[in-house]
């Protein structure tokens, strides 16, 4: 009774792992491939953030217990290859999480900080940059650009969270994209100005903070796939 106890609580943290490993990685993966990595630089969602670190604080548990239960010998790390990968893995999972700490505590406030702008603009020119933080998302305006002006969409149920149809987003130039919709300007002629877009702009160089980011994003990307073929060369070869 005992082994069998033990048994189906290793099968339990193990289920436990791999799902919170599932919510974690997808969650990187969403924002690298649906949303792209410039969305997460202007503050991850609450939502995603508790999920990301909920995620990690359980992967963190479960795997202790679960190395603990599979190598109960510290010399069976470098002796073995199931040690070897879990070593690997171990490692991978340290530096993520770290990384997540210094963009969550650090890089971010410090991005948020550059990002904040006054929530009326009436009349004043924007830069693309500026332009980008009115996305429509949490509270904030959404303004869009078209043939040089900015129009505003905030009130529009057409625009709900900063976007339009799933395809077009709100915070960027879309006159090139517009061009192609089903309907003609009228519609986007109807809605309120708010200022008009700073063309010829020439970007400056990003700041440290905001290259670390991206960095540190790409990185953990890439750990994602080494991580699940570690997974795969366990289970299949």
């Amino acid at each position: 009774p005992l082994q069998l106890f033990q048994k189906a609580l290793r099968l339990v943290i193990g289920y436990l792992h791999l799902l919170t490993a599932i919510a974690w990685f997808g969650t990187i993966l969403y924002v690298h491939i649906l949303l792209k990595p410039a969305y997460a630089a202007r503050g991850l969602p609450k939502g995603e953030l508790i999920l990301g670190w909920l995620s990690i604080g359980l992967m963190a548990i479960t795997g202790t217990l679960l190395t603990l239960a599979r190598i109960p010998s510290f010399h069976l790390f470098y002796t073995t290859r199931f040690g070897i990968l879990l070593g690997i893995k171990i490692i991978l999972f340290i530096i993520m999480a770290s990384s997540a700490a210094v963009v969550t505590f650090v890089i971010g406030p410090r991005m948020k900080k550059r990002m904040k702008l006054p929530a009326a603009r009436n009349g004043e020119p924007f830069s693309s940059a500026e332009l980008s933080y009115f996305d429509g998302k949490e509270g904030r305006p959404a303004y869009f650009a078209y043939q040089g002006k900015v129009y505003d969409v905030s009130s529009s149920r057409l625009w709900r969270e900063g976007s339009h149809m799933k395809k077009h987003g709100a915070g960027s130039d879309l006159t090139d994209l517009l061009k192609t919709a089903p309907h003609g300007d009228e519609k986007i002629l109807g809605m309120p100005v708010v200022g008009s877009l700073i063309t010829g702009e020439t970007k400056g160089k990003p700041p440290r903070h905001e290259k670390a980011f991206y960095l540190m994003a790409y990185m953990n990307l890439v750990f994602v796939f080494v991580i699940t073929f570690i997974v795969a060369l366990w289970r299949w070869t």
